[in-house]
């Protein structure tokens, strides 16, 4: 009965790795955000804006992502039409 009394005990005693990384990833956010505050001219083919560069960034990345999708999506309907 002794061994059924401790594993709760070691329970409570375990490090929340998920929780520690889910606070490092969060204070990177923050770093990140802190440091790409600043604003930048960004000249398009018609027209230029300015924004925060931290904005440029995610919506790169946003257009990568979308960009990245669509190709697999037309790739594997071009997959399944052919077999």
């Amino acid at each position: 009965m002794e061994g059924s009394d401790s594993t709760p005990a070691s329970k409570k005693r375990d490090t929340p790795w998920t929780l520690i990384a889910l606070g490092v990833l969060a204070l990177y956010a923050v770093v990140i955000a802190l440091k790409n505050s600043e604003r930048v001219k960004v000249d398009f083919l018609f027209f230029s804006a300015s924004t925060r560069l931290l904005f440029l960034i995610f919506f790169c990345v946003a257009i990568g992502f979308a960009g990245g999708f669509l190709f697999e999506r037309s790739r594997a309907r071009r997959r399944f039409e052919g077999s």
